[in-house]
């Protein structure tokens, strides 16, 4: 920039040797010349002591990118909450069910029945499928819940088939239930004759030479007729025995003998191990001159077998069973009258609480381990009483007031 002089004052007779910058002038400038040097510039200089004021579309700009951030945090936060649901895992929750009254499922036809002040429940249990990411981290902390993993549930079978298989469990444990209600009041329904394969596990001595539908019908010489007879001839031995059994196959009635070398139990080594999910074949003849159905509403499995029994004894006699009490009953019922061991009774036992019920019948064959679990599980509040059949069950009731002695006295007016 040139250096600006007043007109009024003529330069001096020597050269200007300061720089532009440096040079001061020996006169004042006038106002005039200020507002022209000013004007000149183009722009007001503000004082050192004056902030500098930021740009007027600074704050808006602020503005719109806390708000753009928040937007990308929050789509981040749904996208991860979206996909805890949407990824399964290979975990299946067994979770509370339901404790319900089995005098709706029943209906007696051709004879007398006895409607119930007190109730006899059946007691199931909830199965969620592949839980997802969030219901996995719910399950962990829930007291009431247990996560298994799918294999050991389903093995190879998909829910649908497994669904399948237990709808069938369960009618035959209905005809089963009713039957040996039926023998205990004096009637001959029940002849057994053999073990059914309905599954085999995989990687155990069954997998390479059973099939579902084949028959077990002894070990070792000695006749076999029911699963619990099953497990005890197994059960006494040890893993790495060889053993014969006696299989039907084809429904033909032609028996094989086969080798067998027993393997250990996964969850107690030390235990003998065939490796088949069994139930009953047996003979019924229910042909007694009246008519009992049971109804199952879509439950599967066999675990409502007992109390189903019980349930059939208590409609067709006159007293009381349960003595007026509401009563819970878990367990498969056999064709010799022994109860069977079952799953997810935990679950089962907070059923129960939830549903106020104080007396749960449960099968000894739990074993007292699991058994105290379930009396956790119930609470303080909820009686947990182990049985090993169904005479067991019967003076189980009597002690809480049931009329036993009427079963007795229909039994000898039918004979």
């Amino acid at each position: 920039m040139n250096e600006e002089l007043t007109p009024s004052t003529p330069p001096t007779a020597e050269p200007v040797t300061a720089g532009p910058r440096d040079a001061a002038p020996t006169t004042p400038p006038t106002e005039g010349a200020v507002a022209t040097s000013a004007a000149s510039a183009g722009a007001i200089v503000p004082s050192d002591d004056a902030p500098v004021p930021p740009p007027q579309n600074l704050a808006r700009v602020q503005r719109r990118m806390m708000k753009i951030t928040a937007a990308v945090l929050l789509g981040m936060v749904i996208i991860g909450v979206a996909s805890g649901f949407l990824f399964k895992t290979d975990y299946v929750a067994f979770v509370p069910g339901s404790s319900r009254d089995t005098e709706p499922f029943l209906v007696v036809e051709g004879i007398e029945d006895f409607p119930s002040d007190g109730e006899l429940h059946l007691t199931t249990v909830r199965v969620r499928d592949r839980v997802s990411l969030w219901g996995y981290l719910w399950y962990q902390v829930d007291g009431d819940a247990e996560l298994v993993q799918r294999s050991q549930v389903f093995g190879d079978r998909t829910a649908e088939e497994n669904k399948e298989l237990n709808l069938e469990r369960m009618a035959s444990s209905k005809d089963l239930a009713t039957a040996v209600a039926l023998e205990r009041l004096g009637y001959s329904t029940i002849v057994g004759d053999g073990v059914f394969v309905l599954q085999t596990v995989e990687d155990t001595p069954a997998a390479e030479l059973l099939e579902r539908g084949d028959v077990i019908v002894g070990v070792e010489g000695d006749p076999v007729v029911s699963p619990t007879q099953l497990v005890e001839a197994i059960g006494g031995r040890s893993p790495g025995d060889f053993i014969t059994i006696a299989v039907e196959r084809g429904g033909n009635g032609v028996v094989e003998e086969i080798p067998v070398t027993l393997a250990a139990r996964e969850d107690d080594p030390a235990r003998a191990f065939l490796g088949v999910a069994s139930s009953e074949r047996v003979d019924l003849d229910l042909d007694v001159g009246f008519s009992v159905a049971l109804g199952s509403d879509n439950i599967g499995g066999p675990s409502a077998g007992l109390a189903f029994t019980l349930a059939v004894l208590d409609q067709l006699t006159e007293g009381e069973l349960t003595g007026g009490q509401k009563v819970a009953v878990t367990g498969t019922i056999q064709v010799d009258g022994s109860v069977g061991s079952v799953g997810g009774v935990e679950q089962k036992a907070a059923a129960v609480r939830d549903e106020g019920v104080t007396t749960f019948i449960v099968p000894t064959a739990l074993e007292e381990p699991t058994i105290q679990l379930v009396r956790e599980a119930a609470g303080p509040d909820v009686t947990v009483i182990p049985v090993e059949d169904l005479e067991g069950a019967l003076a189980a009731l009597a002690s809480l007031g049931g009329d036993v002695e009427a079963l007795d006295e229909f039994a000898a007016a039918a004979g």
